[in-house]
């Protein structure tokens, strides 16, 4: 499988696929079933990626035969399933030293993206502002939570860990005969972090059939799906969790819909500058989602 690296995303590749090189390999090392780990083919060169004529940076990986992701989560046996898999994936990075960097800094600092909200409003580039104060001011008052998990952090209830960072359902591959996790995909943003940022993405992504554009009040979140998360990663994660870690993981969703909520209502006060957008207020409809889930969960 050959996938174009994204350089606006990830402007220095020799970084990322250093990076990408070292958690891959310590992966595969510890899978004996080549299934159930990404694995990297180098360059003609023995690098990691190669470069096309347009200066294009590209890597190769093996491809996994009979394997499939879902956009939702369908069912408790499957969210268990794709939860053990993101514990598993901590517990497998736990003694990778140095531990990879972060990709994307302050990408997860959900205070940070909540100041950044504060200050796009009040820059008002794009000339957005007045139109959607209600919004702004109702993910503002999330803050606390925003708060809470960052003094969590800082005084250790929440230990670092090397996280996946984007344990979205969607990327997490299935096997298609038995239906068992085999592993996670997408790891250029692995790095530090803290459980709650996986646990939350699986939980923001998948214990809802709604899409993130979709009508915010006919929002529905599946909670026997948030449990079979929250237990499915207590259970795998039973040997290293603190005490600590599991009493917040119920936090894990809602932190992750609120810095959804704010990075989408930022982009549409700058004017969609980041995230692809099918029209006007897309980012609006977006954040306005988020918003439900988070207040749902």
């Amino acid at each position: 499988m050959h996938q174009r690296l994204n350089t606006s995303v990830f402007p220095d590749p020799d970084a990322l696929m250093d990076s990408f090189a070292r958690v891959t390999g310590h992966l595969a090392a510890r899978a004996p079933d080549p299934r159930r780990a990404l694995r990297l083919r180098p360059a003609a060169d023995g690098r990691p990626f190669a470069l096309d004529e347009g200066g294009g940076a590209w890597r190769t990986l093996d491809f996994i035969d009979g394997a499939r992701t879902f956009q939702y989560l369908e069912g408790p046996a499957q969210a268990a399933e794709a939860a053990a898999a993101a514990a598993r994936l901590v517990a497998d990075l736990a003694d990778l030293h140095p531990p990879p960097p972060e990709a994307i800094p302050g990408f997860h600092d959900v205070a940070g993206r909540l100041d950044a909200l504060e200050a796009a409003r009040t820059a008002d580039t794009a000339g957005r502002a007045a139109g959607c104060g209600d919004l702004v001011d109702a993910v503002l008052a999330h803050r606390p939570l925003a708060e809470e998990v960052a003094a969590a952090r800082g005084d250790g209830r929440l230990p670092e860990r090397t996280v996946h960072n984007d344990a979205k359902t969607e990327n997490i591959l299935f096997d298609e005969a038995t239906g068992r996790a085999l592993c996670l995909v997408d790891l250029d943003t692995v790095g530090p972090g803290t459980v709650l940022f996986d646990v939350g993405d699986l939980v923001r992504s998948g214990a809802t059939a709604l899409g993130e554009d979709g009508d915010p009040y006919a929002l529905e979140v599946r909670h026997d799906l948030v449990d079979a998360v929250l237990g499915g990663y207590a259970r795998a994660g039973a040997a290293w969790l603190t005490p600590s870690e599991v009493a917040l993981l119920p936090r894990a969703g809602p932190l992750m819909a609120l810095e959804s909520a704010a990075r989408f209502l930022t982009d549409h006060l700058r004017g969609d500058v980041y995230f692809r957008v099918d029209g006007p207020g897309h980012n609006l409809r977006r954040a306005a989602n988020q918003l439900r889930l988070l207040e749902l969960l």
